[in-house]
């Protein structure tokens, strides 16, 4: 009862911020889906000037790809700005679960309470994993409603798999963000390194796209693992994929409550 008590105390408190972070992303959204009939209608010339290496950090693989609407959300919304907003949603929510509370001393009051810390961690982590997933799904859910708007076509079983496959690629962060949290004392400086970490594994996936000689490492990160514009054109999931991601979050689960267990508050 008191771990319910917790989730619903946690989502209460965090729903308001779910809601700011959605409106950001749909707004963000709703602008690419508004100028894509545009470039659309630019007839080669323009299109072909891109710069191909421009296009390949931000995951396209030649001009064309803007000339789709996969193409075009992949590069200019779901590639970057679209993980790395909701990883600061991440990275804030798994910084409160241990060190915010720590630094803030509401976790003697919380565990003053009859619950473990492991209860307590899975209780505040349902919740920051059911925020992430609520967070995927509504801009999913706008970018089909807003492709009907502007009458531009999407393939609607492709919108299905990259919400799973974007939902649990995320998770893997938050995991990292838990293993963060337990060993920091500082929320801030848990959401930097989870944000900053990120954004590592997508420079890096990006300059194996431009460099010849790195290519070969292109699978020693985790944004090989997610490619938004396959999965919107073709909808394949690749479950091996789908299970390291899995398990790099319950690692990071398990690891953050060993050490949070430990941990002398």
């Amino acid at each position: 009862m008191v771990m319910l008590a917790i989730f619903k105390r946690k989502f209460k408190d965090q729903s308001m911020g779910l809601f700011y972070y959605f409106i950001g992303l749909f707004l963000y959204a709703w602008m690419i889906m508004a100028v894509f009939p545009s470039v659309k209608s630019i007839k080669g010339a323009y299109i072909e000037q891109m710069p191909e290496q421009f296009l390949k950090f931000f995951g396209g693989d030649s001009a064309l790809t803007l000339s789709t609407i996969e193409g075009f959300l992949s590069i200019e919304f779901l590639s970057l700005f679209f993980v790395l907003i909701i990883a600061f949603y991440i990275g804030s929510v798994s910084g409160a679960t241990m060190a915010g509370a720590i630094e803030k001393r509401t976790i003697d009051f919380q565990l003053s309470q009859p619950i473990s810390r492991t209860k307590f961690v899975l209780a505040e982590t349902i919740v920051g994993l059911l925020g992430t997933m609520i967070l995927v799904i509504s801009t999913t859910l706008s970018m089909y409603l807003l492709s009907k708007t502007y009458k531009t076509p999407m393939n609607t079983s492709g919108l299905v798999v990259f919400s799973v496959v974007a939902t649990v690629f995320l998770w893997a962060f938050y995991g990292v963000g838990l293993v963060f949290s337990a060993l920091l004392k500082n929320k801030i400086t848990v959401a930097a390194l989870t944000v900053s970490i990120l954004m590592a594994f997508y420079v890096f996936n990006a300059m194996t796209r431009i460099v010849d000689k790195l290519a070969k490492y292109d699978k020693f990160t985790l944004f090989n693992m997610y490619n938004p514009q396959e999965l919107l054109k073709n909808g394949n999931v690749n479950f091996t994929h789908l299970a390291i991601l899995i398990i790099i979050l319950v690692i990071g689960i398990c690891v953050s409550l060993v050490v949070f267990n430990k941990k002398d508050l």
